[in-house]
Order: C-alpha cells, then sequence, then structure tokens
C-alpha cells in the first residue's frame, strides 16, 4: 500500500485508490438515491449502509496511511503548490467532510430507527437531509480530488 501508486503521479497506491473510490463515490450514491426513486426502498437503505460502512473504512485507511506518511507536511514539500492556500482549501474540505458524515451517519441512524427497527415510513424530512448529504459528500470528493491534483500532479 505505501508502494508507488498506479496512476503514474507521486502519490503513493493507497492514495491512488483512495481517490479512485471517492470520484466513483457520488455515482455510488446516486445509484443507491436511484433505488428510493424506483420505490425499492429496501435495497436503497443496504446500497447506502453498505456505502456508508466502506466511505469509514476507506477513510481509515487514508488516515492511517497520511499518519504513516509524514502528513500534510510531507506531501506539500513535493508538490508545487501554494501551503497556504493549500491549507485553507485543505481546512474547508475536512469541516465540510466532517459535517457531511455526521449528518449521514444521523441520516443512517434514524433511517434504522424508523424504517426498519419500527417498520414506518421514511420522515418527511429524510428526502431533504438525505439531499444535503449527498450534495455534502459530493462536494468534499471533489475536493479530495482537488486536493490530490494539487499535491500529486500540479
Amino acid at each position: 500500500m505505501f508502494e508507488a501508486g498506479f496512476l503514474g503521479t507521486k502519490a503513493l497506491m493507497y492514495m491512488d485508490i483512495i481517490t479512485i473510490y471517492f470520484g466513483l463515490l457520488p455515482f455510488l450514491m446516486a445509484g443507491a438515491i436511484y433505488m428510493a426513486v424506483k420505490k425499492r426502498y429496501k435495497l436503497h437503505y443496504k446500497m447506502q449502509l453498505s456505502i456508508f460502512v466502506f466511505t469509514l473504512i476507506i477513510v481509515a485507511i487514508f488516515e492511517v496511511g497520511v499518519r504513516m506518511s509524514g502528513g500534510f507536511s510531507a506531501f506539500i514539500q513535493q508538490s508545487n503548490a501554494n501551503y497556504s492556500y493549500m491549507l485553507i482549501f485543505l481546512v474547508i474540505h475536512v469541516l465540510i467532510a466532517i459535517l457531511s458524515v455526521v449528518l449521514y451517519s444521523i441520516l443512517i441512524y434514524s433511517s434504522t430507527q424508523q424504517y426498519v427497527l419500527k417498520k414506518e415510513p421514511f420522515a418527511t424530512n429524510h428526502k431533504r437531509m438525505g439531499q444535503v448529504v449527498f450534495f455534502g459528500m459530493t462536494l468534499t470528493s471533489i475536493m479530495g480530488i482537488l486536493i490530490y491534483y494539487f499535491l500529486f500532479m500540479y
């Protein structure tokens, strides 16, 4: 995982894998949302839960990998990107990511409580909260890909 990546950049393999996953994440989420539109709620729930858990695993691998690789400071040293700009961009990215994952967690928990355990229909705010989570996770993915670009390709 800590050998050279396969995308032809300065990034390590785990960064390439994680970047590809986050590039696919909005499409995976959109597919799960499409299942809800088609009223296939059980499949929608299972897909969203799987995506959520897998995303947490990917983020854990990312966090461990970054720490073992020297962190942001090690990556920015090998990049041509402006340190101050990248630091601000990274802080905004992390804040959006944390907020999105917290909201995603709340959405998964409330859906499990209401739909799975109580067999009730989804709450009236479920769709709106899902849209916010989708937007936040998509923005997080795009920003993560841009960070990859600036640190390893720029």
